[in-house]
């Protein structure tokens, strides 16, 4: 007996999508979590019961069917490459399906209780989304880019190039998107090993590093890095299989500023010692008179010999709060009085236990200031460090 029209394209077309050891165009929008061969079984008839019942095909108007919708869709900036594989996805499908839909006996068929599609739950699949992963390297990796941006981006090292080669530019600049591809096709992102990434060793001086030492364990920086690195290598090794064990948000959002603090007259005791500042503004509607939430942030390791500490202030708000839109668009602090409290990492917890947070017990001083908070590196507002 002959196969059916619907069973020859199925065979020739559908199988070998299935069988294929290469990423269909759901890589496009996914790092994990989906893929077009969890749609497709071995059997025909299986596969066309089971997407009829989960409303993939649309028996009375195939054309419309969902996931004819699924694969057209594509990114922003798709890729040739991908471009080709879609259409010839969109291509196989539609044929199969317009022949399937006039086969009386696959109309038939009943679907098992197996359910096609993907084998983990709609939470880890969206957080596997490309435009959720950018999103997260955006808010935890290229929100440092202006610290690496001098070395780093072609725009500013033409004197880095000439000396070590193009390679050291990998930074693309104004495209987060396009640098965390480069990172990943250059191996400076290890997914096998996150914390031998070399976006982590070297910045921290793991490895040789001709910027010098730019983070230390446990400071906020590394703990961005490292929390997108170890999220990047589980979803792309399909780690996560249930909701509960995706990483929960940060309370709070943060953004590098151009606004720059110092702290003088600082113990020799704490050099080289991580030395953190979270800044308060004044509200006095509190009983404290400083706001709840930091305003502000930093940490970096104190200059003993110059009795000194300075760095750029990462600006903080709660998630989803009025004043976090307000920062992600324009990251400055206003006017007035704050509470900068100090806080120093003197037994080297932090870099024991990168996820520890410094809190009471690493409580320094306070001081209070009254400052424009000036953008730029020569005008940093300066306080001295309270006696003790």
């Amino acid at each position: 007996m002959a196969e059916s029209k619907s069973l020859d394209v199925f065979n020739r077309r559908i199988l070998p999508i299935m069988n294929s050891v290469k990423p269909s165009s759901c890589a496009e929008c996914h790092l994990s979590g989906v893929d077009l061969k969890d749609y497709i079984r071995a059997d025909q008839a299986e596969t066309f019961a089971a997407l009829v019942k989960g409303g993939m095909i649309d028996a009375k108007q195939p054309q419309k069917s969902k996931l004819l919708e699924f694969i057209s869709r594509a990114p922003a900036k798709p890729t040739i490459v991908s471009a080709d594989v879609r259409k010839e996805e969109l291509a196989a499908f539609t044929a199969w399906i317009e022949e399937a839909v006039r086969d009386p006996e696959l109309l038939k068929a009943k679907a098992s209780s197996e359910k096609l599609g993907p084998k983990v739950p709609v939470e880890v699949v969206r957080h596997a989304r490309n435009d959720r992963v950018l999103a997260s390297f955006i808010d935890n990796v290229w929100v440092e880019a202006t610290r690496c941006a001098a070395c780093h981006s072609p725009l500013l090292n033409q004197k880095q190039v000439k000396e070590f080669g193009e390679r050291v530019s990998w930074m693309k600049p104004d495209d987060p998107a396009a640098t965390l591809k480069h990172l990943v096709e250059a191996g400076l992102i290890d997914t096998d090993e996150p914390t031998q990434s070399m976006i982590l060793q070297k910045p921290t001086m793991q490895v040789k590093h001709g910027g010098g030492i730019k983070m230390v364990v446990g400071d906020r920086s590394y703990k961005q890095f490292r929390k997108f690195l170890e999220d990047y290598a589980a979803m792309s090794a399909g780690k996560y299989k249930t909701a509960k064990e995706l990483p929960k948000p940060d309370a709070e959002v943060s953004r590098v500023s151009e606004v720059w603090f110092k702290l003088t007259d600082v113990p020799e005791s704490f050099d080289k010692q991580l030395l953190q500042v979270d800044v308060y503004r004044q509200d006095t509607r509190t009983k404290s008179g400083w706001t709840k939430d930091r305003w502000a942030t930093s940490d970096r390791q104190v200059f003993g010999k110059g009795k000194l500490w300075q760095h750029s202030l990462s600006l903080t708000a709660p998630r989803d709060s009025a004043r976090a839109k307000e920062l992600l668009a324009q990251p400055t602090l206003p006017p007035g009085k704050y509470l900068v409290r100090i806080y120093v990492d003197r037994t080297g917890r932090l870099e024991k236990d990168w996820q520890a947070e410094l809190g009471d017990r690493d409580f320094v001083g306070q001081v209070e200031i009254d400052s424009r908070w000036p953008g730029g590196y020569g005008s940093m507002t300066a306080a001295k460090f309270p006696a003790r």
